[in-house]
Parts: structure tokens; C-alpha cells; sequence
């Protein structure tokens, strides 16, 4: 492709435009974000609240801290690096937030940090952080997409999430060269898969817009068609993104037209923001948006939402750096754009995208490269071990050398595992070939932690040694379940002593095991309708707090070592988090020592599902509760 050259001050212009369109629309749609999408739609046509310096917004404040860590690992930057400014810098637990952050503490790699024990998977948290990785590579979409999925895959790997994070960072890249929201919309969506629920999202309504539906009959027709309960669906957002934009006439009544169409209105209103922020430039956005927030970003550092931050939050000091880190990463990827004084090419660039590149990654394995050779981990079911079955996955070896190799793999394991294959193996794998080795591993139930990790070292004679592959298994989570109390309710009388403390499994009671959250309530009860009783325990080295829920689409009622906790407020819609429902969570203590956690629930001619978490508590902070709950045991039983 032909060089592209961006005039410096244009480029400056229109990365302040960005930050600042972002700033405008997050503050503009915060006030109005809710848990649940409502059916009726917003008339928001100013800022609702306008607290001085503005409203600190988690779209932003992240997208700093991935500057910080550009600058300092520099622009080889991959989801491996990001994973530790995940544990650095960012305090959120919000949803997917909290639930990868708790794979990532535990020991998981991304992309399978994303991927495993995830309910959160198509939800906003990724396609919101996208304009750092266009700003840096403006004109070279390519790069910007490249950068959007190293970051997705952390916490969303395996979901709409990455193609929404992927779709707006090469739209941004592009809108750096071109002013068309039609070519826009269309070189964006080349680079996503066709068969997704955010392409037939974002084409619908092109088409509506085409048939010349009025915005607000597209919404009704979009929230209809791609209808989920939780707010944050990315699919539905990315839709109401693009109706705000194809249909608003001008800066302001873009932005308030996405928000108005509800659902996260602090992420559409942003991201479109910062689109139009980049077309126009800070100079054409109307000044009565800008004047109220001024130059400043505000953070929640005060409140822990983010910490250890570097970066400046001053918009003038954040575009000098991300002019001087666009020239590093540009030049890195030999991207073929110079950014300079007084230059700039015309004519707009043609820009395509290999079909299936974002469609043959595996975000259930990890990548090692080991020098000799390459190695690929896949995890074939969960990322979980339990005790009552065997625990899948594959290695892969690939030579890439111009001759066949003789590797001998071994795999060390957790006292008491066994693995399906004896070891150590010899493998002889020929130029340009590989090798799949499926294993399998079994676990006593006593040997399980909350993090299990192993070892596969391969040894090639002939070659310096090898790094060794963490193998790393997370504990799975161990029940005890009740028989089915037929035509019973949550206020029923089973023979149940719930205030009891259980010795023994009680008779008639059976053990289960569940490799995620999920207690794939359905099987529970066996096709009837009534009560069951869960019970799980808790080994905790010292005394905590603990929140704990059962986020379920009925009733249930918690009790914490024979006393009662707490029940469910009134049913709502699946939101199975870290951090609360709303409804299904309870705060207690965990006492130093074994703990009992029982759960009544009820189930209706309705089908049902539940999920069990058991999260820490942020006493100091309580806007980061959800943190991952560490020092305890939850695969055993107290006898």
C-alpha cells in the first residue's frame, strides 16, 4: 500500500478530539448505566449530572494505563504483558473484570484468563478500551486490530467482546484518514467475523438506516432483535453506537441518541464520542460540551479504582505522549504511516482483512515459544480439575527447524495426580511438523487447591535446555446436594435443619462437583419442581469478610455456619458476577477454619439456573468488591 503521511498538528488534533468526545459522551451516559436493560428509552439531550471536572469513567481510565504499559514494555506488547497491569493498576471487579482477574491471581495465562469460569464473555468491558491502540496507529488498521485483540483477550477470550473491542479499534485507526461513516462502518466490520452477533448487529441497522426507518423505530426493531437483559451486552451496544452515529445530526445529538437508546450508555456515548472526536478534531466540537469539563480526566484513584497510574491525565500532556509513542509504534511495525510537519497524503487508502484470522484462534490454550521448538497448551474442556472425573488437554509441539528433532516430554505433577499417558515420552518430530500428544489427569479430591500447578519440560539433546510450561489447573468446586423436596417452596418446612451444622453427609444427600460457577441447576433437580439443598464448605486460613450470592432466575435463601444470611430480594434477570445482583448476595465473615455455606433453591415449572461465588470484600473500597477470595480451600470436606 502506499505510504500514508498524517500532518502532526491534524494527528494532534484529532487524538485530543478523541480523548475529549470520550470524556464527553462517558460523562453524558454514566448517570443513566443500569445492571438491566430497560425497555423504554431515555430523552437525554444535555448532561444529566455535571459534577465539577466531570465523571471518572473505567472506559477511560483503563485505556491510561495500557498507555503506561506501551511505554514501558514497549511496542511488542502482548496480553502477557497487559495481564500484569491488569494485577498492577486496575481495582475494578465489575463482571468480567473480577471473574479474569481472579483467573489471572489464581494462575491462568490469557487468553485463557478470558476464557475460563467467564459468564461475561459478550459484554462491554473490552470493545470499550479501543481508541489507545488507533491512536497509536492511526492509518494502519492492521496494527490498531492486532493491539485490540491482545487487550480483548485477557478478559473476554472466545466471545463478541474481541470482534466489538477489534471493530471500533479499526474504525478509530481509519477515521484518522477517513471522513466517510459509510466506508467506515464497512472497512470495520471487514475485519470481524460475518457470522457474528455484532456484524448482523451493526449491519442491521445500515439496513434500517437504508430503508430510511426513523431512529427511534430502528432501536425498538434492534433491542427486539438482539435483545439481552444485561445492559452491558456488547452486540446490542455496538448496534445502538452505530444508530446514534448513522442517524445524529451533529456531535451532540450523535452522542445523545446512542445514549438515549439505552442499555450501557456511558460506553456508547463514549466510544461514539471519541469516533466523532477524531472525524472532527478537537477544534469542531461544539464548544458548549467542552466547556464544562475542561482539559482534565477524572480519575477514581481517590476511590481505588485504578492505582500505581503514570500516565498524565491532563489532555494536553496525554497527546504529547501519545504522539511520541504512535512514532515508536509505528516505526516498530514498519506500518508504512509517518507522521510530520506539513505533510499529508491524498486520497483516501483501500484497506482489507483476511477473512478467519479472528476466527482460528484458540482461547482455550496457550502459545509457549521455546525457541527449538513451539509449544501449544489447549485445555479441552474447563481449566478445572475435580474429583470425581478426568481432566483433559493436549500438547502440541511444532518444529520449525530445518530438521527432525527428538524431544523427550515429562510432566511433573501435584502429589497424589496421575496422568492417563506414562512419562517421560520420546518424540521424534520431522521439519515443518508437529506433534499432538491428548492427555488426561485424575486427582484425589483431598489433593485439590484452589491453584494446581505442574510442569512439562521438554528436552532436546543437542539444544540448550528448554524453559519449562507451567501447567496450571484450577480447583473445582465440591457439593453436597439434597433430594428433591417435591411441592415445596422457599418458605416450606423440608425436614431440613438449616440452622444445622453437618458432621457427615446427611443421609439421602449425595457429593457433586462442578468445574465452574455454574451449578448447572437443571440436573439438581432432576426434571421436578420443588426445593433442593446446596451445601458447600470453606477451609479459610484466617478470619474475612466474604460476600458471597447465588445469583439465580428464581428464589434462594443463604445460611453461613447455622446462620441465617441472606435471601433473595426480588427475581432478576442472570447476572452471575463477583460483586452483586442486587438481590442474590449476602455479606458475612468467614471464621479462621472450616466454614458451611447452605443454599435453599427453588425451582418452578420455569428452568432454572444458578451459579455459586464466594468473593472478597474491599473494607477500604467498597467500589472494588469482588476481589478474588485467596487462602482457602474448596474442594475438601471438613470430615
Amino acid at each position: 500500500m502506499t505510504k500514508i503521511y498524517l500532518d502532526e498538528t491534524i494527528y494532534r488534533d484529532k487524538v485530543y478530539g478523541c480523548w475529549l468526545g470520550k470524556n464527553i459522551g462517558g460523562t453524558l451516559g454514566t448517570p443513566l448505566e443500569r445492571r438491566f436493560g430497560q425497555d423504554e428509552m431515555f430523552d437525554v439531550w444535555w448532561y444529566p449530572d455535571l459534577p465539577e471536572g466531570g465523571i471518572p469513567n473505567d472506559d477511560l481510565e483503563l485505556q491510561l494505563i495500557w498507555l503506561q504499559a506501551l511505554k514501558e514494555v514497549g511496542p511488542g506488547l502482548t496480553a502477557r504483558d497487559l495481564a500484569e497491569y491488569w494485577l498492577d493498576c486496575i481495582a475494578y471487579n465489575f463482571d468480567e473484570y473480577g471473574l479474569s482477574k481472579t483467573n489471572l491471581v489464581r494462575g491462568l495465562q490469557p487468553p485463557v484468563s478470558g476464557w475460563h469460569n467467564n459468564w461475561f464473555l459478550h459484554c462491554m468491558g473490552s470493545p470499550i478500551r479501543s481508541e489507545i491502540w488507533a491512536c497509536v496507529a492511526p492509518g494502519a488498521p492492521h496494527i490498531a486490530a492486532h493491539y485490540a485483540f491482545q487487550d480483548a483477550i485477557c478478559d473476554h477470550a472466545g466471545g463478541e467482546s474481541v470482534y466489538g473491542e477489534v471493530f471500533n479499534a479499526v474504525v478509530e485507526s481509519c477515521a484518522f484518514v477517513i471522513d466517510d461513516k459509510f466506508k467506515l462502518l464497512d472497512v470495520g466490520l471487514s475485519a470481524i467475523p460475518a457470522d457474528s452477533e455484532t456484524y448482523r448487529a451493526i449491519r442491521e441497522v445500515l439496513a434500517l438506516y437504508e430503508k430510511g426507518v426513523d431512529w427511534r423505530e430502528a432501536r425498538e426493531q434492534i433491542r427486539k432483535k438482539f435483545y439481552h437483559p444485561v445492559a452491558q451486552y456488547s452486540p446490542i451496544n455496538l448496534a445502538f453506537q452505530t444508530i446514534g452515529w448513522l442517524y445524529g445530526e451533529g456531535f451532540g445529538d450523535a452522542i445523545c441518541k446512542a445514549v438515549n437508546c439505552g442499555w450501557d450508555t456511558d460506553c456508547t456515548g463514549a466510544t461514539l464520542g471519541a469516533i466523532l472526536g477524531i472525524i472532527l478534531g478537537r477544534k469542531n466540537i461544539p464548544e458548549k460540551w467542552v466547556e464544562p469539563l475542561g482539559d482534565e480526566i477524572t480519575t477514581n484513584v481517590q476511590k481505588g479504582g485504578i492505582k500505581n497510574l503514570k500516565a498524565p491525565t491532563n489532555l494536553h500532556e496525554l497527546t504529547d505522549e501519545v504522539l511520541t509513542m504512535a512514532r515508536r509504534v509505528l516505526s516498530y511495525w514498519n506500518a508504512g504511516v509517518e507522521i510530520g510537519k506539513g505533510c499529508s497524503s491524498s486520497g483516501e487508502p483501500q484497506y482489507t482483512f483476511a477473512t478467519g484470522w479472528l476466527t482460528d484462534y484458540k482461547p482455550n490454550s496457550v502459545s509457549f515459544d521455546l525457541t527449538t521448538l513451539k509449544a501449544q497448551l489447549i485445555y479441552e474442556d474447563t481449566a478445572a480439575v475435580v474429583g470425581d472425573a478426568p481432566t483433559r488437554f493436549t500438547l502440541i509441539l511444532k518444529n520449525l527447524r530445518p530438521e527432525t528433532i527428538r524431544a523427550r516430554v515429562n510432566i511433573d505433577l501435584p502429589k497424589g495426580w496421575q496422568l492417563g499417558t506414562p512419562m517421560p515420552v520420546a518424540v521424534d518430530i520431522p521439519s515443518g511438523s508437529q506433534t499432538v500428544m491428548p492427555l488426561a489427569v485424575t486427582s484425589p479430591p483431598d489433593s485439590i487447591q484452589l491453584t494446581n500447578q505442574g510442569t512439562i519440560t521438554v528436552d532436546v539433546a543437542g539444544r540448550p535446555a528448554l524453559l519449562g510450561i507451567p501447567l496450571v489447573f484450577l480447583g473445582g468446586f465440591r457439593y453436597l446436594v439434597s433430594p428433591v423436596y417435591e411441592g415445596k417452596d422457599l418458605d416450606s418446612d423440608c425436614g431440613v435443619d438449616e440452622n444445622a451444622v453437618f458432621q457427615q453427609v446427611p443421609a439421602g444427600w449425595r457429593e457433586i462437583w462442578r468445574r465452574t460457577n455454574d451449578l448447572e441447576a437443571e440436573e439438581l433437580f432432576q426434571g421436578k419442581t420443588g426445593v433442593v439443598y446446596v451445601v458447600h464448605y470453606i477451609k479459610s486460613e484466617k478470619s474475612q469478610p466474604v460476600l458471597i450470592g447465588v445469583p439465580n432466575n428464581n428464589r434462594m435463601k443463604l445460611f453461613l455456619n447455622g446462620e441465617f444470611l441472606h435471601e433473595t430480594e426480588k427475581i432478576v434477570p442472570l447476572a452471575p458476577n463477583e460483586g452483586g445482583d442486587g438481590s442474590n448476595y449476602g455479606k458475612g465473615t468467614l471464621k479462621a477454619g472450616w466454614n458451611q455455606i447452605l443454599v435453599k433453591l427453588e425451582k418452578t415449572d420455569q428452568p432454572l439456573e444458578a451459579h455459586f461465588l464466594a468473593s472478597g470484600v474491599d473494607e477500604q473500597h467498597p467500589i472494588n468488591n469482588g476481589d478474588a477470595l485467596m487462602g482457602v480451600t474448596r474442594a475438601q470436606l471438613p470430615w
